[in-house]
């Protein structure tokens, strides 16, 4: 896994710098903390699954606060303290449910194990932004550059989402012994973000809750296991990752362009900004699963993965899903970016043209899922069994906490 995460990490590292030397995303600490949240969470990838991971990867949620505080403006710092708020209590519950555990390494006996499952589960929606407790992800893309929700949607998330998938090779029971919380809490994400998102007027905001209906599927895979569901949410975390770069950046382009944030009201950017245009539409196919994309290969594991758990009724619940994430996009792509050209403070025409160091990037990352979609075991983790897994199936052994191990 880490063998195709890492590159990743690395390669987002790489176009969001070139992106933010043509469109300045924020002063100098700006940079200082996007590099400190890329090199943290790629050192704890490193680190494998361990406490020292663990310890990492907290540290880059922490430093990534300090890119949305180093906007500067009240508003910023407003959406810093929801952002800090929501990434202490999660890691307060996320430590707490891993102690329990060992790391998912032993099963404490009643009612220990439920205790760890529900800090689990608060850790993770609060990490993740996740329906209910979203509060903080998008206050965070209305204040910030685009750039900085873009790198802590697909560095962070993305990775905390990844510890998951080792959590869930090695500790099974957390899952599946209670899949009825884990898929409420993604069903819940999967319907009220796409509601959220087809409420919102301003694009950023839109496409936070976009991610999080979108970490809804993922979630839902994960919980349902198997090998459809987990090759859907490992194929479906990495088109989350390239899609929101592009979709976010595009957006970020249009707001470079217009000198302020883009709405529904805002026509005919396409035409200024055809590069741009071009960058958000192949990344919105890709998001919502359209072949040949890389999307299309994650969405269509789940829906088989659901259709095997749920049957109609929960296929019903994907598709509804989905079918306001695509009423979504066809309505920004269409009002914000094919709409006729309109002069003047609301629409497309008179500002700033897209640097080509920018356009570059928008490319490079809209044609990837397209590329991997027709190629994705080339994307496939070697995920070997986890040294402690035997344990949970072989002989038992007592524990203190009175489960076994």
């Amino acid at each position: 896994m880490d063998t195709v995460l890492i590159p990743l990490f690395l390669g987002i590292a790489l176009g969001v710098g070139l992106y933010a030397r043509a469109i300045p995303q924020g002063d100098r600490s700006w940079w200082r903390f996007a590099a400190a949240t890329v090199a943290l969470a790629i050192v704890a990838r490193l680190a494998g699954h361990s406490w020292t991971a663990t310890l990492l990867a907290s540290a880059a949620e922490l430093v990534a606060v300090g890119i949305v505080w180093s906007g500067g403006t009240d508003a910023a710092r407003a959406a810093a303290r929801k952002y800090l708020t929501a990434v202490i209590l999660a890691t307060l519950c996320t430590w707490a449910a891993l102690a329990l555990t060992g790391l998912g390494t032993l099963r404490p006996g009643a009612p220990w194990d439920k205790l760890a499952v529900a800090l689990l589960l608060i850790g993770v929606a609060l990490k993740l932004g996740l329906v209910p407790v979203y509060f903080w992800l998008p206050a965070v893309a209305r204040a910030s550059s685009a750039m900085t929700t873009a790198l802590i949607v697909a560095v962070v998330d993305v990775g905390a989402f990844c510890e998951l998938l080792t959590l869930r090779d090695t500790a099974p029971w957390i899952f599946t012994g209670f899949a009825p919380l884990w898929i409420g809490l993604a069903v819940l994400s999967l319907l009220g973000a796409a509601l959220l998102a087809l409420a919102q007027r301003a694009l950023k905001p839109m496409l936070a809750f976009s991610s999080i209906d979108d970490m809804g599927y993922l979630l839902l895979g994960l919980v349902i296991g198997g090998a459809d569901g987990m090759a859907g949410a490992w194929f479906g975390i990495l088109g989350h990752a390239l899609g929101k770069i592009v979709l976010f950046g595009a957006v970020g382009a249009a707001e470079w362009h217009l000198g302020r944030a883009v709405t529904l009201d805002d026509r005919g950017l396409s035409t200024p900004l055809p590069v741009a245009s071009a960058a958000f539409m192949l990344g919105a196919l890709g998001f919502i699963g359209i072949p040949p994309t890389l999307g299309f290969i994650g969405h269509w594991r789940l829906y088989l993965a659901g259709a095997e758990l749920g049957g109609p009724l929960l296929l019903t619940v994907l598709y509804a899903s989905s079918a306001m994430a695509l009423l979504c996009y066809v309505r920004v792509i269409h009002r914000v970016w094919l709409g006729p050209a309109v002069a003047g403070p609301a629409g497309g025409t008179g500002g700033q043209p897209l640097p080509r160091a920018a356009a570059a990037v928008l490319l490079v990352f809209a044609v990837a899922p397209v590329l991997f979609g027709l190629a994705p075991n080339r994307l496939r983790p070697t995920l070997e069994p986890h040294p402690h897994v035997a344990e949970l199936t072989g002989p038992l052994v007592a524990n203190p906490l009175g489960g076994v191990k």
